[in-house]
C-alpha cells in the first residue's frame, strides 16, 4: 500500500460526506417540503465547495501533482469552518442567544453570486432563519446539521494534518 492511498482513501469519505448531507437536505426540501433559510443555502454552498474541491485534491493526487493541492487544501478547510461558523451562527439564532436584523452574516451574496436564479431548486431560500420547527428523533434539525458538519470539518483537519505529515516525511 502505498503512502497516499489512505489519504485518498479518508478523501474519499469527505466527499461522499459533502455530497450525502447535500442530497440529503435536497430530499428533505423536495419530497418532505422543508424549506430552507438564507443560511442553510449558504451551508449547501460550502458542502458543495468541500466535496468538489476534496474531489480535485483527490485528482490532483492521482495525477501526480500535487503542487495543486497546496491550493485545494486551504480552501476546503475554509468552506468546512464556515460550514460550521454559518451552522453555529443559525443554532445561536434558533436558541435565541443571539438577536440577528439579518439572517446571514453575508446578506449580500446573493448579489454578487446569484446561484438562486441558475438552480433555485438547490439555492433558493424560502425558510426564515430561526424559525425551524423540523425535528428528527426530537432533535432539531439545525441540531443535528451542526453536529454533522462540525465532525466533518473535524475529519478535514485530521487529513489534512496527516496529508502534511506525508509530505514532510
Amino acid at each position: 500500500m502505498t503512502r497516499q492511498k489512505p489519504i485518498i482513501a479518508l478523501l474519499s469519505i469527505i466527499t461522499v460526506a459533502c455530497f450525502a448531507m447535500l442530497g440529503g437536505a435536497l430530499l428533505l426540501q423536495h419530497l418532505f417540503g422543508w424549506e430552507p433559510c438564507t443560511l442553510c443555502v449558504q451551508i449547501r454552498l460550502w458542502l458543495l465547495l468541500g466535496g468538489t474541491l476534496s474531489l480535485l485534491i483527490i485528482a490532483a493526487e492521482a495525477v501526480g501533482q500535487r503542487w495543486l493541492t497546496l491550493i485545494f487544501w486551504p480552501l476546503l478547510l475554509a468552506a468546512g469552518f464556515m460550514a460550521v461558523f454559518d451552522n453555529t451562527h443559525l443554532v445561536l439564532i434558533e436558541t435565541g442567544i443571539m438577536e440577528s436584523f439579518s439572517c446571514s452574516p453575508f446578506p449580500f451574496y446573493a448579489f454578487y453570486l446569484p446561484l438562486h436564479e441558475y438552480l433555485p431548486g438547490v439555492f433558493m431560500s424560502a425558510g426564515v432563519c430561526g424559525q425551524n420547527d423540523y425535528a428528527i428523533l426530537g432533535i432539531s434539525f439545525t441540531n443535528w446539521t451542526l453536529l454533522s458538519v462540525t465532525l466533518l470539518f473535524a475529519l478535514m483537519l485530521f487529513v489534512a494534518w496527516r496529508a502534511l505529515g506525508k509530505a514532510r516525511g
